[in-house]
């Protein structure tokens, strides 16, 4: 069963990146109609809570650890609500080890099925209007910089998605 209510770490972006990112989001939402959420890349969750500990070694662990440049796939889509419509993105060594490095903190579920994506929609959306959409989408660009990472509450009932804290990763 999904866990609805909880808190995520998220990744985010590089101010041009995010501001790149956006204008995608954006217009895909014009066409499938989502709630709005912030752009980002989900690395791990759901923690039902969290520790003063956990925040203490997650800003320990941002300070550590550098920025990681990803690479942008494809767009795709699933029936899943909240992979509706993304961005799939390569499933690096950086990327897997710094989860792992989240993981050893406090251990969340779904830490082996991970699919790196960013969300541009959420929602029951139909096949062939997303079919119709990717036919339309431009061109990605082929790299993209994670340089933060986010402690989100995730409300999915109430479509709350609130960033309660944000990570700088070092950009060396």
């Amino acid at each position: 069963m999904r866990i609805s209510k909880a808190y995520w770490i998220w990744g985010q972006f590089s101010k041009k990146d995010t501001l790149y990112l956006n204008s995608i989001k954006d217009n895909v939402q014009v066409f499938l109609k989502s709630p709005k959420f912030d752009i980002h890349l989900t690395l791990c969750g759901p923690y039902k809570k969290l520790g003063c500990d956990f925040l203490n070694n997650l800003n320990n662990l941002s300070n550590k650890n550098q920025s990681i440049i990803l690479n942008l796939e494809k767009f795709d889509f699933s029936d899943e609500k909240f992979k509706s419509f993304f961005i799939k993105t390569n499933k690096s060594t950086e990327l897997n080890n710094f989860r792992n490095s989240i993981y050893k903190l406090s251990k969340f579920a779904n830490k082996n099925d991970y699919d790196p994506h960013i969300s541009l929609a959420y929602g029951d959306h139909k096949k062939y209007n997303k079919d119709l959409l990717i036919s339309r989408m431009p061109t990605l660009r082929k790299k993209i910089l994670l340089s933060k990472i986010s402690l989100v509450y995730v409300n999915e009932e109430l479509n709350i998605w609130r960033i309660l804290n944000n990570y700088d990763l070092r950009i060396d």
